[in-house]
């Protein structure tokens, strides 16, 4: 492990600029309940460890249902870097720190992020002698709807890390030593938002006045994220119980394998008895199953592990929102004597 490598899980601090949490805010408005993704721009001091984002823009081409929630095809990766060329031509010094999301949290459990992440946390260590994590940024915009500004800051664990870089990777012993689950696949990092006097004016600017002030609004705020939960609830149930399925199998053909190499054991040394009493002088054969029988290959548990992640994610999302709507609907129903 090199110096840089080591010192990424040395502990760090991120600035978000007030204006990309006000950009957030908006793309998460726009999009909602769909997601957006795009790249995070800003700066590092490798000293200090400190991020500083500065920028940010979403990808042109969103989805806001199933698996595609977030990419960087060729399309994405071209757009990002011109858009990096274009604030560098413009005398901006920054570097890709990472990538946001506008969705509920929880939804970063994927393993398009995880690689992506990967592979840009690989680049920068290689070429950028670089001592801090690639972060994702998660805005959830159902929190907007109470007035909240609902920002995380993840980065890979190090145990994730640990476990991806270790030559057994996933094997079921080296998730145990590694004390990897589908809990702690990411950390949470500290964050803070960094005001400036031009935000400041911007926010002045704003009307706070609500043209819907004097109506009596009875539909949920969350109805249409959580039918869209549910969705996705239900194929990351139907992915956990495929990867499930082919554990399952494994597990069957290993005991038939097993079961296999027992019986032929047991009959070759029948064999040798049996030759002993007529030449007892005669020694025992070798005997190497791996010549006549090959084990099935143990399967990776690194799909099982993040679809375990997210599945767990969309669970609490349903349950958390569940429990906040069942309260105001309580709420609402005694106040006007429903």
């Amino acid at each position: 492990m090199t110096e840089e490598q080591s010192r990424i899980s040395e502990p760090f601090l991120v600035e978000i600029n007030a204006s990309v949490a006000l950009k957030l805010a908006q793309i998460g408005q726009k999009h909602y309940p769909g997601t957006s993704s795009g790249p995070l721009y800003g700066f590092d001091d490798q000293e200090e460890r400190i991020l500083n984002i500065s920028h940010i823009i979403n990808f042109p081409n969103q989805h806001t249902s199933g698996d595609d929630v977030f990419n960087t095809k060729s399309s994405n990766a071209k757009f990002q870097a011109d858009f990096q060329t274009k604030l560098n031509d413009s005398k901006i010094g920054v570097k890709l720190l990472g990538w946001f999301m506008t969705a509920t949290k929880g939804k970063q459990n994927r393993q398009t992020v995880v690689e992506s992440m990967l592979r840009l946390q690989k680049k920068m260590v290689e070429e950028e002698k670089s001592t801090l994590p690639v972060i994702f940024v998660i805005y959830d915009p159902c929190k907007s709807t109470d007035s909240l500004l609902s920002l995380q800051v993840l980065k890979l664990s190090d145990a994730f890390v640990k476990t991806w870089n270790s030559e057994a990777r996933f094997a079921a012993r080296n998730l145990i030593d590694n004390r990897l689950t589908y809990r702690n696949i990411f950390e949470e990092v500290p964050s803070k938002i960094r005001n400036s006097n031009l935000t400041d004016l911007k926010i002045q600017e704003l009307d706070v006045n609500s043209e819907y002030g004097n109506e009596l609004e009875l539909t949920s705020n969350y109805l249409k994220i959580t039918t869209q939960t549910s969705e996705q609830l239900i194929d990351a149930i139907d992915n956990f119980n495929h990867n499930l399925g082919n554990f399952n199998y494994f597990q069957r053909s290993l005991s038939r394998e097993l079961t296999k190499i027992n019986q032929w054991k047991l009959r070759a040394k029948q064999e040798h008895l049996d030759h002993l009493k007529t030449d007892p002088t005669a020694e025992e054969p070798e005997l190497d199953w791996k010549e006549h029988y090959k084990l099935p290959q143990v399967p990776s548990k690194y799909e099982h592990v993040v679809s375990g992640g997210l599945l767990s994610s969309l669970c609490n999302n349903v349950s958390t929102t569940g429990s906040v709507e069942h309260a105001k609907t309580t709420g609402i129903q005694k106040s006007l004597d429903l």
